[in-house]
């Protein structure tokens, strides 16, 4: 739900709540807790869940003091269930945005959730072609290698029932060198994504201030 020129909403002017989703390290959960620390992101953390039991990111969401709990997709006979279970969990703590942090389980997003999650991709939308089903993690930069590519980067980008194809929120930019591995060109990547994944949270909330009303709304409706 884009804002119109010249529309006007009201919103109760509180600081933004996310809830992270994530499946494996935490480090992007860790990188957003360090840039609100520093006041490089205005918004608050309220619920961590992971797909995953005993990872990383557990950890760094329990260490941090947030409500942490961990919903495998084994078990839900299909990604609905699956998605209804963790809105259901987060519901309590009333998010206005669910981001997501390396989780590679599929949701199925209600109409009421359209529009509310991000996802940051290790790669360039649509330039580079390492995206969609499958490519995740190193997959993503050894393709961005095997292309001849002289360029990677990362782009954020709003959810929708596609992979990695909702409209783009911002992207940047980062070299591919003559020797780089799979794994250099990932530390390179990710280190741009640090900068990214914050600015772009910030630049989404600003520009779409409903975000703070319609939560409300489709908690009160719940």
């Amino acid at each position: 739900m884009p804002v119109t020129s010249g529309q006007h909403i009201e919103t109760d002017h509180r600081q933004p709540r996310l809830a992270v989703l994530l499946s494996g390290s935490g480090r992007t959960l860790e990188n957003l807790i360090a840039a609100i620390d520093r006041g490089a992101l205005d918004a608050q953390l309220v619920a961590v869940v992971s797909s995953k039991a005993g990872v990383r990111g557990v950890e760094i969401g329990e260490r941090a003091g947030l409500p942490t709990t961990v919903i495998p997709r084994k078990g839900f006979p299909d990604d609905e269930a699956f998605t209804g279970a963790i809105l259901d969990w987060l519901a309590p703590y009333e998010p206005d945005l669910i981001i997501h942090a390396g989780f590679l389980r599929k949701l199925v997003i209600p109409e009421a959730w359209a529009g509310r999650m991000l996802n940051i991709h290790p790669s360039l939308i649509p330039e580079s072609g390492a995206a969609g089903k499958g490519f995740y993690g190193n997959r993503v930069h050894e393709a961005v290698l095997l292309s001849g590519a002289l360029e990677s980067g990362a782009t954020v980008h709003v959810l929708d029932n596609e992979y990695d194809e909702g409209p783009i929120v911002m992207k940047t930019r980062v070299p591919v060198l003559a020797n780089d591995t799979v794994e250099s060109l990932a530390a390179r990547v990710f280190e741009a994504e640090c900068a990214l994944y914050p600015a772009a949270i910030s630049a989404y909330i600003r520009d779409n201030p409903w975000l703070l009303d319609s939560a409300r709304k489709a908690h009160a409706r719940s």
